[in-house]
């Protein structure tokens, strides 16, 4: 069965090529009809516009942070970290006062100032200074033991020799066994088997006794000691020229714990006040130029107060104590 076609009616509009135009269609197949080409949304590229405006502020703001920090550092003065401090220089000693005065024009003035690291202080008279015992250095002699038994008597093999020596000795003598009646004590001898020059006296556990013998040029010189003691005591007996006795500056504040021996140089004569709280201390005075007698003793129970002199010549003050004691100027 055959359908008819019937043209539209009416005039038609040649097309540009000159071909007629073919006008309108009334039916176009559904499945005939072309595919509608996608395109982006306004909302999109909007979104993608706002991303790349982040992108960029983001970039600008990191490179102007590494131009304001890392330029600065490259251009001397201007900016930047502090440069590293130099390193500490070592400190010079600086010169005292009576080295000031001296001459500028004298050797050793023109040799400290080339050199004023190696400026020193003037020597002092201050040997030792705080807490002022017997010397432990300097011994002309010394020699420790041990009595197994009691010793009363002088034997030969503690006999201890005296070097030859010119002027007075100190000698020290100390216990250090910790038994209760521990104890030793000395006598001096001008020879084995002759007659004694001195009798030293007696100290127990923990106690440190001292005296100078042969400062009389006219006596007989020693030259054996012999020390003598209970059972299961440890010893030690020490002999000191008298030129180590500690040198303390006139007029300076003295202490001690126990038994000590100081020499003062020469000056005006000097008022000291002796404290001490415990024991039976006494303090013994000296001329340093005769060392055979003293020229003040005192001593008293503690708590006790001494007034002790020192004469203007050069002395020596010797202390005898167990306790804590001050020796201070007035």
């Amino acid at each position: 069965m055959s359908s008819s076609y019937t043209p539209p009616s009416g005039p038609q509009e040649p097309s540009q090529d000159g071909s007629p135009d073919q006008g309108p269609q009334e039916y176009v197949p559904a499945y005939g009809a072309p595919t509608a080409r996608e395109g982006t949304s306004v909302k999109t590229a909007i979104l993608l516009i706002g991303l790349a405006a982040l992108l960029g502020l983001l970039l600008l703001g990191a490179l102007l942070w590494a131009i304001t920090r890392v330029v600065p550092t490259m251009l001397p003065g201007d900016g930047g970290e502090d440069p590293p401090a130099p390193p500490p220089t070592t400190a010079v000693a600086q010169p005292t006062a009576a080295q000031d005065r001296e001459s500028t024009t004298s050797p050793s003035a023109a040799s400290n100032a080339q050199s004023p690291a190696r400026t020193t202080e003037p020597p002092r008279a201050v040997a030792r200074s705080g807490n002022l015992e017997v010397p432990t250095e300097g011994a002309l002699f010394s020699k420790e033991g041990t009595f197994e038994e009691t010793v009363l008597e002088e034997k030969s093999e503690f006999a201890i020799e005296v070097p030859d020596h010119d002027g007075p000795l100190l000698i020290t003598w100390s216990v250090a066994s910790d038994r209760e009646n521990a104890g030793v004590f000395l006598n001096a001898y001008e020879s084995k088997g002759g007659d004694m020059t001195e009798h030293l006296g007696a100290v127990n556990s923990g106690q440190t006794g001292m005296m100078l013998i042969d400062a009389d040029p006219n006596a007989p010189k020693t030259t054996v000691i012999y020390p003598e003691g209970n059972s299961d005591t440890e010893w030690k007996v020490q002999g000191f020229p008298a030129s180590q006795m500690p040198r303390v500056e006139r007029g300076a504040e003295i202490t001690g714990g126990g038994p000590a021996v100081v020499a003062l140089p020469a000056g005006e004569e000097q008022d000291y006040r002796f404290t001490s709280e415990e024991g039976v201390p006494r303090v013994e005075v000296y001329d340093k130029d005769d060392l055979s007698s003293w020229t003040q003793f005192e001593y008293g129970t503690g708590p006790v107060e001494l007034d002790v002199t020192a004469g203007s010549a050069e002395q020596v003050i010797m202390v005898h104590a167990d306790g804590e004691w001050t020796l201070e100027p007035r």
